[in-house]
């Protein structure tokens, strides 16, 4: 089961990172939208002004009678009047530190965070390290949303390795998928190195592979209490990258999200990442990314 301390199935608090882009209202749009899937306690919007930026504005650009502070606040409120609909309580804070990820960080902690949910920027102005910062230094899920998102649920891909990281990923899935009556894929992806082929026959080693992690999903499905009727899929990545298979699986399938463990079944410690998580993160999505991290 997942970690009762940090599950989904609970009055959440959320922490929204907002950043004066356009992505901030691509996230509050989001944020209302999951306003009727998740149960939500209370929703925490957050603004970092970078303490190194603030006071070279104060010194080059601003008068000491002007408070740049108050200036954002006041933005950031106006934009979340004008595209936040949701009906949980919400508050605003505004930090000044030096570092985005170090703030967002201690404010998880402060404010019992269970999702700290990010904009995922490939096309909009904006940094795109700060979601791989996060997801080494947060413990708690993090959700990746890009401009693109659809506020639909109704498709979820989860990704397994077949590790006990990866089964709390699915299990987040299947339990968004029994909120909105949605659809769930497992999927893994295999690949067979290519230079056993020539001492091997590819057919052969093909369905042996296949027969292989059927059995094991099985096992997974017994050993874990998974619904009879879930879809387990899984793809020879053949040329691709194991991150490639997984997107063109999830664009072929056309899912409303990605469901996907913090780290696979390699990592020794919390303070890696899984480097298909690693890489997922990095590649321009279409959909959100959910990474469920273990406490």
């Amino acid at each position: 089961m997942m970690n009762k301390k940090n599950t989904l199935d609970k009055k959440l608090n959320i922490l929204v990172a907002l950043d004066l882009t356009e992505m901030d209202a691509v996230l509050l749009r989001y944020m209302s939208f999951l306003n009727s899937i998740f149960s939500i306690q209370h929703i925490y919007f957050a603004h970092n002004i970078k303490q190194s930026v603030l006071n070279q504005l104060y010194e080059d650009i601003l008068g000491e009678d002007i408070r740049i502070d108050e200036i954002i606040e006041e933005e950031l409120k106006r934009n979340i009047t004008q595209n936040y609909t949701g009906a949980s309580d919400h508050s605003l804070i505004v930090t000044n530190e030096l570092h985005t990820e170090s703030a967002l960080t201690e404010l998880a902690v402060d404010h019992q965070i269970d999702v700290v949910v990010v904009g995922d920027k490939s096309e909009l102005k904006g940094t795109g390290g700060l979601p791989q910062k996060l997801v080494r230094m947060l413990n708690t899920h993090l959700l990746l949303v890009p401009e693109g998102a659809r506020l639909e649920l109704q498709k979820i891909l989860a990704t397994t390795d077949f590790s006990g990281n990866s089964i709390q990923a699915l299990q987040a899935a299947l339990l968004l998928a029994g909120q909105t009556k949605g659809e769930i894929e497992a999927l893994h992806v295999y690949g067979i190195p290519s230079f056993y082929f020539p001492y091997i026959d590819r057919d052969k080693a093909q369905e042996q592979t296949r027969k292989h992690l059927h059995s094991r999903f099985l096992e997974l499905q017994k050993k874990h209490a998974l619904p009879a009727d879930i879809q387990f899929k899984y793809v020879d990545k053949k040329e691709y990258s194991v991150v490639e298979a997984i997107r063109r699986e999830a664009e072929k399938g056309k899912f409303d999200m990605i469901v996907i463990s913090a780290r696979g079944a390699n990592n020794i410690t919390r303070l890696f990442i899984g480097s298909t998580t690693n890489d997922l993160i990095l590649s321009n999505q279409t959909m959100p990314i959910l990474v469920i991290k273990k406490r």
